[in-house]
């Protein structure tokens, strides 16, 4: 029966440094947009979503930020849409073939 229960622990230690290391990253990623935010000329909105509950967080605070999606896919210069996979593939030309 202890075994159990030990296992039991083990899954819930786990889960909970999981949970903790999420947190710090989520943190991580508010205070890079901060910074960025920080520059000049430079406006940040970031939506994160877990488990169904939202964090949002924007650099300026005015009801026309962020922009919504039909106004961002019709501004000019056209918007650079990118995807996980977009970033993977940043991710393995660099680790690939050095700094470019």
């Amino acid at each position: 029966m202890e075994a159990k229960s030990t296992k039991g622990n083990d899954g819930r230690v786990r889960r909970k440094r999981k949970s903790e290391r999420i947190n710090r990253r989520k943190n991580t990623l508010i205070k890079k947009a901060y910074e960025l935010g920080k520059f000049d000329g430079i406006d940040v909105a970031l939506i994160i979503c877990k488990h169904g509950r939202y964090t949002t967080y924007k650099s300026r605070n005015h009801a026309s930020w962020p922009p919504s999606r039909a106004e961002i896919q019709t501004a000019y210069p056209l918007p650079k849409n990118m995807l996980p996979e977009d970033i993977e593939k940043r991710i393995s030309k660099h680790t690939r073939g050095g700094n470019k």
